[in-house]
Parts: C-alpha cells; sequence; structure tokens
C-alpha cells in the first residue's frame, strides 16, 4: 500500500491519521523482527562458541590421559590395571596406546 506524499496530503485528516499510523506500526513489526533475529543469531554464536569449548576442553582432557598413559606405560613402573584406575582409561584402550606407541611388552 503505496502512497505518495501528495495522495497522503489529499487524505481526509482521519484516513491520513489512520495510513500514519499503520506506516508506523508495520516500522515498529520490522524493528522487532530485525531485533529479534540479530538476538537469534547472537545466541546462537554464544551457544556455538560454548559448545566447542566445551567439547575442546573434553578433547584436551582425554588428549592428556592418553600422554600420562603412554608415559606410565613407557616407565614399566605400574602394572596397565593400575594405570587404567589412575587415567581412567580402559584397559583395551590402554592396550591400544602400547600397541602404537611401540610399547609392547
Amino acid at each position: 500500500m503505496g502512497v505518495t506524499r501528495f495522495e497522503l496530503l489529499k487524505m481526509p485528516e482521519a484516513e491520513r491519521r489512520a495510513y500514519e499510523k499503520y506506516l508506523i506500526n508495520k516500522a515498529v513489526k520490522k524493528d522487532m523482527i530485525e531485533s529479534a533475529y540479530e538476538r537469534g543469531i547472537e545466541e546462537g554464536i554464544a551457544r556455538g562458541l560454548e559448545k566447542g569449548s566445551r567439547e575442546a576442553k573434553k578433547t584436551g582432557r582425554a588428549e592428556g590421559k592418553r600422554e600420562v598413559a603412554v608415559k606410565l606405560l613407557a616407565s614399566g613402573s605400574l602394572d596397565i590395571g593400575a594405570i587404567a584406575e589412575i587415567t581412567g582409561l580402559s584397559v583395551e584402550e590402554l592396550q591400544g596406546l602400547k600397541q602404537k606407541h611401540g610399547l609392547i611388552s
């Protein structure tokens, strides 16, 4: 419903006010939609960063456990069951690490 300035001025006052109110409401709705969209994007980015950070920490902890396990396996000072208990890794995973790092005894 596009109205030229001339057409707007020719309208009866009540009709012109109604049209102006319509335009204001339309602008408000547009702003609300744009704001909601922007908030949604920001929230999505924040959630993605949070999830990525949690997964990176989890991956880092798991990698750290494997590094400690390899050092303990290489030292030969503890049996595989004790290393499993200390690191929280399974005996099967530790055996795989031994094989991967050439620590088969």
